[in-house]
């Protein structure tokens, strides 16, 4: 029998699959083609654990080459497959199966799920979910299309990923401001409502159209505060009322985007007059801590899943791991680099702490003091608890110890 042969298309470092002493990628499966980040940006970081046999690197910043890459990959070898779980990956692979006739989520669908005028129109279209006022933003005249009257803006990336390229504008004065240091040549940004209301995030894992799997998160953060020396974090939200209307929410965003087969990141506003209004949703897995918190509530890699599905594999969602004491929760809590303060905890307090996973990157930050991006963690732990209250107190105490 001919084993299926699949693009692997990763913007991760290498090392990134290789989690709890297991290589997450099928390799005994499907033989793998992966294109990736050269190896200055971490590419192929722990590749000679698990090396693959067919391997591509080329500058992270140069989506042409990449394009280019892929296409050639595909049109020199017999691949039927293609794998992406990075933002930055997913609407390349979408793009590449419709250029070569392949399975999965092709171009069109892609797009709804990363060009966020698109996806807000979808969203609004169908009636999913509430949106906010929004509009392209392609000329500075395009300022004009929302309503000044109801206070701040959010100027962002269309296609940004991680809270990047994301202004907050208390006026139009302001915002034409920002708008001439912008480029808005090729529809690159949009302008929407400023919504004030807690974050929360739902993630899932579709097959054949049907929701398998939701979970429902609150963060700890903004995701687009992230600063020097700050923290941020999520806990998971048990059955409840709230929970219900989330996942409600989600079905049917994800039902008017049209995703068959992957899993997918939703995030939402919860208002003080209690109304949920959408955000926005990607069609890959959660990023940051969010994977290992599943897995440690859950007991399943949504990463993994991911992959899996992509390459047309059988997925397993558990099952959960026996709860500890009142059924049990998770959640994590990261620190970004710079701050001041004594920063770390001693390995022999973990434990005692609650974590069940503590990951450092050392190489976080812009080396001129900054945070590059939303999830630009310096040191991150996932945490297990017995109930929400117990995991809060935790996670506070984690907090404390490891700026003390």
């Amino acid at each position: 029998m001919t084993r299926t042969t699949a693009l692997f298309i990763n913007a991760h470092p290498y090392s990134h699959f290789h989690r709890g002493g297991t290589h997450i990628l099928p390799t005994a499966e499907i033989d793998i083609h992966m294109v990736a980040r050269k190896q200055i940006d971490g590419g192929a970081r722990g590749f000679a654990e698990n090396p693959l046999d067919h391997v591509a690197l080329c500058d992270a910043n140069d989506e042409d080459r990449w394009r280019e890459i892929c296409a050639w990959t595909l049109r020199n070898h017999p691949i039927s497959r293609v794998i992406a779980v990075h933002e930055r990956a997913v609407l390349l692979a979408a793009e590449m199966r419709s250029m070569f006739g392949l399975v999965g989520m092709d171009y069109e669908t892609g797009l709804r799920f990363r060009d966020k005028v698109r996806m807000k129109e979808a969203v609004r279209a169908a009636g999913a979910a509430a949106v906010p006022d929004f509009a392209a933003l392609d000329t500075p005249e395009d300022l004009g299309k929302v309503d000044w009257s109801t206070g701040r803006k959010v100027i962002k990336s269309r296609l940004g990923l991680a809270a990047k390229d994301l202004y907050i504008v208390p006026s139009l004065e302001e915002a034409r401001r920002v708008v001439d240091r912008l480029d808005l040549s090729d529809s690159h940004y949009e302008i929407e409502e400023f919504v004030r209301g807690q974050i929360y995030h739902c993630d899932s894992v579709v097959q054949d159209g049907r929701i398998l799997f939701s979970s429902v998160g609150r963060y700890l953060a903004d995701p687009a505060s992230y600063t020097p020396g700050g923290m941020f974090g999520t806990v998971l939200v048990g059955e409840s009322p709230l929970h219900k209307r989330i996942t409600a929410v989600n079905a049917d965003v994800l039902a008017a985007l049209g995703l068959k087969d992957g899993t997918t990141h939703l995030e939402l506003f919860h208002t003080a007059s209690d109304e949920l209004v959408f955000c926005e949703v990607a069609a890959r897995p959660p990023g940051g801590l969010i994977p290992p918190v599943i897995q440690a509530q859950y007991g399943f890699d949504i990463v993994e899943t991911q992959i899996r599905l992509d390459a047309g594999l059988g997925i397993s969602l558990g099952p959960a791991p026996e709860p500890v004491a009142g059924g049990g929760t998770s959640g994590f809590i990261s620190f970004y680099p710079g701050g001041s303060g004594s920063r770390g905890i001693a390995p022999d307090r973990l434990a005692t702490l609650g974590v069940v996973e503590h990951s450092t990157h050392r190489g976080a930050g812009n080396s001129s003091g900054g945070v590059r991006h939303s999830t630009d963690f310096l040191d991150s732990y996932v945490v297990r608890a017995p109930d929400d209250e117990a995991l809060l107190r935790q996670l506070a105490r984690i907090e404390d110890e490891y700026r003390r």
